[in-house]
């Protein structure tokens, strides 16, 4: 994984953030750091997950696939998560690319 050397003091300053490439990157402490490519397997687990979640009544609109959530902490950190089951409140807060 690449980190870039620059930090990032706030979350507005990341989405506004563009590196000229179609490289994905998760904020870690301030920190940019490459998303490494997805494996097959990592997207099999997520949509299994997905499917086992709605199988059980889950509904659809609570559950979110590849969606940035922004960790509130000293420094600026957003991830990147496979599956998210929100609530609506958080669902509404969720930022989606």
């Amino acid at each position: 994984m690449t980190q870039t050397k620059r930090r990032f003091t706030s979350i507005e300053e990341y989405l506004d953030y563009n590196g000229g490439t179609d490289t994905r990157y998760e904020l870690v402490d301030g920190v940019l750091v490459e998303l490494p490519s997805e494996s097959y397997l990592n997207l099999q687990i997520a949509m299994f997950l997905l499917s086992k979640l709605i199988e059980i009544g889950v509904p659809y609109y609570l559950l979110n696939l590849k969606a940035e959530i922004e960790v509130k902490r000293r420094a600026a950190t957003v991830r990147y998560a496979d599956l998210l089951v929100l609530t609506a409140e958080l669902d509404a807060a969720v930022l989606v690319n």
